[in-house]
């Protein structure tokens, strides 16, 4: 069999209960993927090594199920990478009704004062006997980067608290469904600088090569305790697993590389100036059309306050480019580093 024809699914519903999965096939939805994997839940093993009088270990203990990881990586768009994004920033969204069938949905960081606890889903992994769910699933990470003509990209990294269920138990999961085309020619990139009103847009200027936006979370998968549950698998095997996933402390990264025209970037560094409401937004096509007006697909990234933290050479095809690394600041306002913005079809993001 190849690695290639193995399907994975996220569930469209969190988790009400920590480690307790949506248990409806039809509640979830399929994960498009350049990067195919397949589940292989492991169990952790402690020995005796290290003993006086012996060169070996003499025996070998069950101990704890690993934290489940599965990564995806595909074009960005408004549907499973949205949802994705929005469980791995965490905090509340916003849904507004556009027009008739248009809806934006806006979502920032959970803030660390209010919890501590991201949004948890159930992950279904097929391919052959490999056939698992794992329970209290969330985003460790999510990387959304675009550039030239290629259309802007996701990466994911989703981690779980070891449990599972095998075989997954699902039943009518669906097939992948059709994913809109959000070409990179369509992508505008501007924010507002240091004087507090003049809007530099980058995509006019025709300067801007590439550009990456990352939210790590850091989550920690190491808090075992007293008393955690015991699950046994299928195959006889049993060992713990955690009952509690915190995120750690988050970080955000953002950069772009630009053709190298002056020096108006690298004085915004040197002279350390604070810019505000960079927006990176990714267009696709149109869905609807109300009232003469016709609406397409958005997934915009915004980050509130920022600062170029270095502008390093570096080059494109052998044309000068400079490399902006962009530091993002609290916004006071959010208390948070980065917001998104997502227009689609559908009334709710969950």
């Amino acid at each position: 069999m190849r690695i290639d024809d193995a399907k994975s699914w996220i569930s469209k519903t969190v988790e009400g209960t920590f480690n307790t999965a949506e248990s409806t096939g039809s509640n979830y939805e399929q994960v498009p993927t350049k990067n195919p994997t397949f589940i292989l839940p492991k169990l952790e093993k402690l020995s005796d090594a290290g003993r006086s009088g012996h060169t070996a270990p003499t025996h070998l203990c069950p101990h704890y199920w690993s934290p489940g990881q599965v990564g995806f990586s595909d074009d960005l768009e408004t549907n499973t990478p949205a949802r994705l994004a929005r469980r791995g920033l965490g905090g509340t969204s916003t849904n507004t009704t556009v027009a008739t069938g248009v809806y934006d949905h806006e979502f920032g960081i959970l803030p660390p004062q209010t919890g501590s606890i991201l949004p948890s889903f159930g992950v279904a992994g097929l391919l052959d006997a490999s056939s698992f769910l794992l329970h209290g699933c969330m985003v460790d990470s999510f990387k959304i980067s675009g550039g030239g003509d290629k259309r802007a990209q996701f990466e994911s990294s989703i981690v779980g608290s070891g449990k599972f269920t095998n075989p997954h138990g699902l039943t009518s999961l669906p097939e992948l469904g059709d994913t809109p085309c959000m070409d990179s020619f369509r992508t505008v990139v501007t924010y507002l600088d240091s004087d507090g009103s003049t809007t530099v847009n980058l995509t006019s200027v025709g300067k801007l090569i590439e550009w990456m936006v990352e939210h790590k979370n850091n989550i920690k998968t190491n808090k075992r305790r007293e008393g955690d549950t015991i699950q046994t698998a299928s195959s006889g095997g049993s060992g713990a697993h955690i009952r509690r996933m915190p995120r750690g402390k988050y970080e955000t990264a953002a950069s772009m590389k630009l053709d190298f025209l002056d020096l108006s970037d690298w004085t915004k560094s040197t002279k350390n100036e604070v810019m505000t409401n960079l927006k990176i937004k990714v267009v696709g096509p149109i869905f609807a059309t109300v009232s003469s007006v016709d609406y397409r697909h958005e997934f915009e990234i915004i980050i509130p306050k920022f600062s170029f933290e270095t502008v390093d050479p570096d080059s494109d095809d052998d044309d000068a480019a400079v490399m902006v690394n962009i530091i993002p600041l609290e916004d006071p306002v959010t208390l948070g580093t980065m917001t998104m913005r997502v227009r689609n079809g559908n009334a709710t993001l969950v």
